[in-house]
């Protein structure tokens, strides 16, 4: 029976060096080459995931990304766009707006280019992690001519601001956006609706696999609805302790090993 095998990116696929070990790799090119589905499960955006995905030679029939939380789904072999979802330009604009009110830094992206309205601690700490453009730009609205996936507001060291910011527009963000926590230092904000969970019964649906044949791995708050609903949810021995109690599976190895291959020979007929 195949299955199809998701995988976070940073915290989870990735070591702190932001690499993939030799381990890791060889497992999933057997799973793959033994008939079962491999995706990556990301918040970050497709430009940066897909980076990843061809360092790793993810270009057969059956491997996927599933970037910006579950906005953006790619088929890696036949290099199509499966699923995209967008915020529309009105909940962009009042959203820059409230952040700016606030006091605090808020990002979008278009092109693999990250956009935002000036040159900060924040951007250059985030390209610093992802290897993207960045685009610190006064007219960042006007030189956005695409509707994004994904906003982030982002404070390095308080993470309380954040919440309050969060909190003060739960109200206004139902039916527009959804916001979530994927480390401390970033909320991110997607279309309303869009999760990874969402992400898993896409593919899921579209590749006619149950659901029950599905395997999550992740470490952050923003994996917990992914492994919930997978019919096998892991969390990393470096997860989030409050990511561990949802999963069926913590792994003995951490992301600076070979965590990826444990789940692969563990669970996975080859």
């Amino acid at each position: 029976m195949s299955k199809i095998i998701f995988s976070d990116l940073d915290g989870t696929l990735l070591n702190d060096d932001k690499q993939i070990s030799a381990g890791n790799r060889e497992a999933i090119r057997r799973a793959t080459r033994a008939g079962h589905s491999f995706v990556i499960a990301t918040g970050r955006p497709f430009e940066s995931a897909k980076k990843v995905s061809d360092s790793l030679g993810l270009n057969e029939e059956g491997c996927y990304i599933v970037s910006y939380n579950g906005a953006h789904v790619y088929d890696c072999y036949r290099q199509e766009v499966l699923l995209h979802r967008t915020l529309g330009r009105p909940v962009v604009e009042q959203l820059f707006a409230l952040a700016d009110e606030a006091g605090l830094y808020i990002q979008t992206y278009q092109n693999g280019e990250v956009l935002t309205k000036a040159d900060t601690e924040e951007l250059r700490w985030y390209v610093s992690h992802t290897n993207l453009v960045p685009m610190p730009r006064a007219d960042v609205l006007d030189y956005l001519t695409t509707d994004p996936s994904k906003m982030i507001v982002i404070s390095l060291n308080e993470h309380d601001r954040l919440e309050r910011f969060r909190v003060q527009l739960e109200a206004w963000s139902h039916g527009r956006c959804r916001m979530i926590f994927s480390t401390p230092k970033y909320l991110e904000i997607v279309p309303d609706g869009v999760s990874k969970q969402m992400g898993i019964h896409f593919l899921a649906g579209k590749l006619g696999v149950d659901p029950a044949d599905t395997i999550a791995i992740g470490d952050e708050m923003n994996d917990c609805e992914m492994i919930e609903a997978a019919g096998l949810g892991v969390a990393m021995s470096n997860a989030n302790p409050d990511v561990k109690p949802i999963a069926d599976y913590v792994t003995q190895a951490t992301n600076n090993e070979d965590a990826i291959a444990e789940v692969i020979e563990r669970f996975i007929p080859l």
